[in-house]
C-alpha cells in the first residue's frame, strides 16, 4: 500500500511537467482581408502591428482593431513597409500631382508624399515607391525613377530624398533598411546584361556582397545590418540565401531537396529565423519554409510541418504557400494559404520566441 501511495504521489508531481511538455508552442489562425484580392504584408518588431497592401489599398491591422483602412495606394504596386515600433507605414500612394509617389503614413500626419530626388523624373506616371523604414519611421527607403531607369533612395525626416547609387543606364532598388538605419539592401542591376545582383549600402557606399556577377537580390536585413537574406543563383539553381560577413553567402537549398526547385527568403528575425517559399512556382506549386541560422547545416523545413509539430491546429487541405514576413522577435509569421480548389487567404502563426 505504501508503495502504491508513493507511486501516486510521483505521478501527481509529474502531471504539471507532462502537461507543460505537451503544451503547444505555436498557434495558427486564418485572417480574412477586407477585399478578396492579392495582398502583401509587413510586421512590426514585436508582431503586434501589421501593415497590409490589399490590392493597392493600404491597411493597418492590430488584434484589437482588425483591418483599419488608411487610404488608397497604387493598385499596380505591392510595396509595403512598417517601422519596427509599428507607428509608421511606407507604401506607394497617388500624390497631389496625380502621379504615384513614395508615401509615409503616421497617425499624427496621415499620408505624406516623400517627393523625389533632385535628378528624378516620372516614368509612365510614376515617381517611385516606398518599401521599408527604420525603427521609428524617420528614414524611408525605396525606389525612385531617374529615367531611363530606377534607383534606390533614402529619405530622412527633416532632410530630403537622396538617390542611392545605380549602374549607369540601369536600375537599383532599396528594398529594406535595418532598424538602426545603418544598412540598406536591395538589388543592383548588371550594367551590360541587366540582371539583378544583391547589394547593400552602408549608408551611401554600395557593396555587391555576393559577388559582381551573381544574379539575385537581397530582400530583408536584421536590425543592426549583420544578417541579410534574399535569393541568388548558385551552381545548382535559384535559391534562398543567408549572408553575414563571417559566414559569407550560404545557399539554403529547397524544402524538397531538389535543386531544380526554386526558393526565396523574404524575412528574417533577429535570431536568424528565415522564412519565404520553396518549390516549383510554375508546375509543382510552392510552400512556405523556415530555416534557422542557429543550425546552419540543417536543411530548410516545411513551415506547415514545423507548426503542426509545435501544436498548431492547421485545417486539413490547407497549404501554406508562402510566408511573407516574420517579426524581428520571431514571434509572428504571416503569409498566404491555398486550398484544393485554389481559394486563397491570409494566415498568421504565433511562435514561441
Amino acid at each position: 500500500m505504501k508503495n502504491v501511495l508513493i507511486l501516486i504521489a510521483i505521478c501527481l508531481l509529474l502531471l504539471p511537467v507532462l502537461a507543460a511538455a505537451q503544451a503547444p508552442t505555436a498557434t495558427f489562425r486564418m485572417i480574412e482581408p477586407p477585399v478578396d484580392t492579392w495582398v502583401n504584408y509587413a510586421i512590426s518588431a514585436d508582431g503586434s502591428v501589421v501593415a497590409a497592401n490589399v490590392g493597392g489599398e493600404i491597411y493597418r491591422w492590430t488584434e484589437s482593431d482588425g483591418f483599419v483602412d488608411l487610404g488608397a495606394g497604387d493598385f499596380l504596386n505591392s510595396s509595403i513597409g512598417i517601422s519596427a515600433d509599428g507607428s509608421t507605414i511606407a507604401a506607394t500612394i497617388v500624390g497631389t500631382d496625380g502621379l504615384t509617389n513614395p508615401g509615409r503614413w503616421r497617425q499624427s500626419t496621415g499620408w505624406i508624399s516623400l517627393g523625389h530626388p533632385a535628378k528624378g523624373c516620372s516614368m509612365d506616371g510614376n515617381w517611385g515607391s516606398g518599401y521599408s523604414l527604420n525603427h521609428d519611421g524617420s528614414t524611408v527607403v525605396g525606389l525612385a525613377w531617374y529615367c531611363p531607369g530606377a534607383q534606390g533612395f533614402r529619405w530622412t525626416e527633416g532632410g530630403r530624398m537622396v538617390g542611392l547609387s545605380h549602374p549607369k543606364g540601369a536600375s537599383s532598388r532599396a528594398s529594406a533598411i535595418s532598424a538602426d538605419g545603418s544598412t540598406i539592401v536591395g538589388f543592383f542591376e548588371h550594367p551590360k546584361q541587366g540582371y539583378r545582383r544583391p547589394v547593400r549600402w552602408n549608408p551611401n557606399r554600395f557593396d555587391l556582397f555576393a559577388g559582381t556577377s551573381i544574379p539575385g537580390e537581397a530582400t530583408a536585413v536584421t536590425s543592426n545590418g549583420s544578417q541579410i537574406v534574399g535569393q541568388a543563383w548558385d551552381q545548382s539553381g535559384v535559391h534562398a540565401f543567408y549572408f553575414t560577413d563571417a559566414s559569407g553567402l550560404l545557399s539554403l537549398g529547397t524544402v524538397s531537396g531538389l535543386p531544380s526547385d526554386e526558393s526565396i527568403a523574404i524575412g528574417i528575425s533577429e535570431k536568424g529565423k528565415v522564412v519565404g517559399w520553396s518549390g516549383d512556382p510554375f508546375f509543382g506549386g510552392i510552400e512556405a519554409f523556415i530555416w534557422n541560422a542557429a543550425n546552419p547545416t540543417a536543411k530548410m523545413r516545411s513551415l506547415r510541418k514545423v507548426l503542426i509539430q509545435a501544436g498548431a491546429q492547421i485545417p486539413d487541405g490547407i497549404s501554406l504557400t508562402t510566408a511573407l514576413a516574420i517579426s524581428a522577435d520571431g514571434s509572428t509569421v504571416i503569409g498566404i494559404w491555398q486550398d484544393a480548389n485554389f481559394n486563397q487567404g491570409t494566415w498568421m502563426a504565433r511562435l514561441k520566441k
